[in-house]
């Protein structure tokens, strides 16, 4: 088995990484504390560290503009549990806004999930295609949100629920700034 994240945001170097996140641009295009890399590819190395175990970092490179702007591009290659994970991302790459694929190969074949919330199987005939039962995004959308909102309420209530542990986030965020430091 084998994993591909291949994390992109698709929005210009020097502009804010999404829309809906255009009033933090001062910070978010910096190299200090902003970048895709801790954006986006945080989530992906935790559903990697979640589905594989401990994250090892085994290289990485990252490319910054020189004038102090946050990353434009990395590669990594790292180890989930023993299972390797090849990592990649650009920014400016694609005219999606925000565009980001996480593959899973194994003896079986590939899954991935595209642009954070489609979950595709790789067919014989090597095209992309949904389970036929899945929902559309506008209907499992608001399905998750709320999900993700009765989980916040039993963290409060002391609960057990299977949100990110501040154990996996620090793992996370340590391999985050591994590979930023390249």
């Amino acid at each position: 088995m084998s994993w591909g994240a291949r994390c992109r945001s698709c929005t210009p170097p020097r502009t804010p990484p999404r829309a809906w996140q255009s009033a933090a641009a001062s910070w978010l295009s910096q190299r200090a504390e902003g970048g895709f890399t801790r954006e986006v590819v945080s989530h992906f190395l935790f559903l990697a560290q979640r589905i594989g175990g401990p994250l090892y970092l085994l290289e990485a490179r990252a490319d910054f503009p020189g004038d102090g702007g946050s990353e434009t591009s990395i590669s990594a290659r790292l180890e989930a549990g023993g299972i390797p994970v090849a990592l990649d991302g650009a920014v400016g790459t694609t005219e999606a806004e925000d565009h980001n694929l996480f593959t899973v190969t194994g003896a079986h074949g590939a899954v991935r999930l595209r642009d954070w919330s489609f979950a595709e199987r790789l067919g014989a005939d090597g095209l992309w295609r949904p389970a036929p039962d899945a929902l559309p995004n506008p209907q499992m959308r608001p399905l998750t949100l709320s999900r993700q909102l009765d989980k916040l309420a039993a963290l409060t209530d002391g609960a057990r629920m299977d949100l990110a542990s501040l154990e996996e986030a620090l793992a996370v965020q340590e391999i985050v700034e591994a590979i930023l430091a390249g």
